[in-house]
Order: structure tokens, then sequence, then C-alpha cells
């Protein structure tokens, strides 16, 4: 395999899009990354740490290629084209394609706009663009499109005003039919990626309407450039964009927010966070031990990103034993995105656990994941800090402590269902 050490060293902090060439120059693998050094440099890290898949993509690659964006946005929307265009191999193999998310809009008079898997995408009648591999990206591009162009999601709007029509996310009954699919042709320019092309048609439309003293629609349309400019502007993370459309994002926003100034004292390069894992164990008699992980991810649970798994290594009950072995086997899945945090079910027993298995991982990324536990009790977070175990009590309305434990009852939950299905396939094979 090539050394890549000086190209990775050259790589930027940067959103963009990453592109592996085989010896033949052919394309073998497209992703996407909201900081381009970290994210290639997690290939090129021990073989062993590697997934099966991952490691024969890695031994095929020949040549690096990188694109850089100004946001995430337009990172995910590179990405997609790329690979509808070139179709790269191992990226239908890491991930089945049938799994990928695409955006569709109808060719309805009022167009709809949603997002859906592959089976379920007419793809002579509809207008699509994708495939995308993260569907949690997709509805958080769809969620920041309609704050700032108002689409219908569904046909045939009944005559009254709709939830979404009071927070300006719906275009309501009657509509501006003009306007309407002025707005669609201008959506369909920003999933094309031509984001230069729509902020200079904002932009032409703003002074339009303010030589012509249409004041009211200059300043619709003055701020639908501001909210395009800010989400394409810098380092952006789209989970953190119009934080106000539902309470219940308010609350998402400010426990993660909570979260990360609680934890960041102990783990500095939390400066944002975008994904969540949570472990649980769960055993029944000699034979029924499971394991579960759920995942938070943009501004909710990610149930597509949930992984299951039967211990392999014991048959007696050891839940620290068995939490190392399934975070072990997740970690070698490198063709799962890595998280900021790591939520384990148990207190200093099942954190030291964890911060064994690392040591098998030195150069890699896993030094910038936070490896927490929540000691059911008192609903203590444990950290092992150093050489020091630290313990921290939020209070009990805090928004991060739910979020907390919301994530260990579902992995509980989780990996409760999986063992009972265990146990019922038992059951009827023995019928």
């Amino acid at each position: 395999m090539t050394n890549f050490t000086d190209i990775l060293k050259t790589l930027p902090h940067t959103p963009g899009v990453y592109i592996y060439k085989n010896k033949a120059g052919t394309i073998i693998y497209v992703g996407k990354a909201i900081d381009l050094k970290r994210r290639v440099s997690q290939y090129f890290q021990r073989d062993d740490a590697l997934g099966p898949k991952t490691a024969s993509l890695v031994a095929e690659i020949d040549h690096i290629d990188t694109r850089n964006v100004g946001s995430e946005i337009e990172a995910l929307v590179l990405e997609a084209s790329l690979i509808k265009k070139f179709k790269p191999k191992y990226n239908s193999q890491l991930k089945d394609d049938k799994s990928y998310t695409y955006i569709v809009i109808s060719k309805d008079k009022l167009p709809c706009i949603y997002a859906a898997k592959r089976s379920f995408v007419n793809l002579d009648n509809d207008t699509y663009f994708g495939p995308f591999p993260n569907g949690s990206a997709v509805r958080t591009i769809l969620k920041t499109l309609r704050k700032i162009f108002p689409f219908y999601t569904k046909p045939n709007h009944g005559p009254a005003k709709c939830f979404y029509c009071h927070l300006g996310l719906c275009p309501g009954p009657n509509p501006n039919k003009f306007q309407y699919r002025r707005s669609i042709k201008r959506i369909k320019t920003i999933l094309m990626g031509n984001f230069t092309k729509i902020k200079f048609s904002l932009t032409k439309d703003l002074k339009h309407y303010s030589k012509a003293e249409e004041y009211e629609k200059a300043a619709m349309v003055r701020d639908q450039l501001h909210s395009l400019e800010y989400v394409t502007a810098g380092w952006q993370h789209l989970d953190t964009l119009y934080q106000d459309i539902t309470i219940m994002d308010d609350k998402v926003s400010s426990s993660l927010e909570e979260l990360r100034t609680t934890l960041q004292p102990y783990y500095p390069f939390l400066t944002s966070l975008y994904r969540l894992e949570c472990f649980d164990i769960s055993n029944l008699g000699p034979q029924f031990f499971v394991g579960s992980m759920v995942v938070f991810q943009g501004s909710g649970i990610d149930k597509n990103e949930y992984r299951k798994f039967k211990i392999k290594t014991k048959d007696t009950q050891d839940d620290q034993f068995m939490i190392r072995e399934v975070v072990f086997r997740r970690l070698k899945h490198y063709e799962w995105e890595y998280p900021q945090i790591i939520v384990v079910d148990g207190g200093k027993p099942q954190v030291s656990a964890i911060h064994t298995i690392l040591k098998a991982f030195p150069e890699s990324p896993l030094s910038h994941i936070a490896i927490i536990g929540l000691a059911k009790r008192l609903e203590t977070i444990v950290i092992k800090h150093q050489n020091d175990w630290i313990e921290i009590n939020l209070p009990h309305d805090s928004n991060a402590l739910k979020l907390l434990q919301s994530l260990r009852d579902e992995a509980h939950r989780f990996a409760n269902r999986y063992r009972k299905e265990l146990i019922s396939r038992t059951i009827n094979s023995k019928i």
C-alpha cells in the first residue's frame, strides 16, 4: 500500500469530499467529511483496527483527491453527485445501496419534496437527487432548506393552515403558484451544487424589489439570502442550524451544549457534538448474552445506525468483560462513523473496561472520543481523567442528564428486545 504520510500532513481541518482512486485511476470510493484531515487519517491506522471491507478498500488506494468546500451542506451535495456520477464500487460494498437516501421532488403542479429510500423512488417520473449515504444528514438538509424556501412534503394541502404553516415551513393552502415553483427551482439549483448561482439570483431579486419599493418582498428575499449565506459560510454543522423550528429541537440543542460544556474541561477536543453512541448489556441464563449500541446523531435518535451484538467470548455473566467485547467489536467497524462520545451503562468498572481496549488502537483518532459512564443509583456521570476518577452529578432537571438517561434507557430497551428475539428463536426451533 502506498505511504500517504506526507499527503495526510497537508490535509486541512475543513469540510470537503475525499476521493480514493486505484492504480488504474478509477474512483473506488467517495466520502464527505466535516474535517477532512481527521476523517481521511482514520483510514490509515493499524490494519487490525479496520473492518475487513474497509481494509480491502485501503489496500487498493493508490491516490487521494480532496475537494474543499465551505460547509457541510456543500460537502453532502458534492458527495452525492460524485457517487451518482462514478458509482464507486466500495460505496455500495461498505453500505448497502438500498439503504441510501434520496431527495425526491414530485412533478405535481405544486411539487412536494421528501426523503425516500431507493425502492420508493419513481426513477421515471420524479426528479431526484442522491444517493446520500447519511439519511439523518438528508433530513437536516431538508429541514434547513425548508426554513429558507417553505415547501410541501405531501400533496393536497387542506383548506386550513397546518402546524408547519405556523412555523413558517409550509406555504399554506393557497400559495402564490409562481413564487412557489420559483422556490422549488431554487432548491433544485442548490441540490445540484450551484450555490453561487442561487446567491446571484437572490441578490438580483433583492435589488429589484428594493428599487420597486416592494419592501415586504425585499425583506423576505433578504432573509433567504442571509440564511443561505449562513448555512454555506465557514465550518458549519447542519445539526446546529435553525434550532427554533420546534420546542424539541431547542431542548436537544441545549442538552448537547450543556453536555459539551460539562465534559470539555476533561476532553478539550469537544468543540462540538454531532454523534453519541450508548452501549448496554442484557443477559439471562447461561446462553443469552447480548449487547446493544444506540446512536444519537444530528438532532435526534438515529435508529438506522443501531447495532446489536451477540456475545462471543464469554459464557458466564460478566458485564465488564461483555461491554469491553461489544465496544471493541464496534470500534473495529471502521466504516461506521466514529462518535464524539461513547456512553456506557455503568460506573468505574465499565468505563475502565473501555479504556483498556483503547490501547489496541494507539495511533487512531479514538484519542478524540470521550468515554463516560452513567451509574444508575445516583445517575452519576463517571469519567477517567488521566489517572483520576471524576464523578459529576448534574441537577435532576438538567437537559444534558435527561439526554444521557434517554440514551441509556433506549440502549437497555434495544438490548432486551434482541435478547428476547434470541430466546423466541430458540423456543420456536424446538417446537
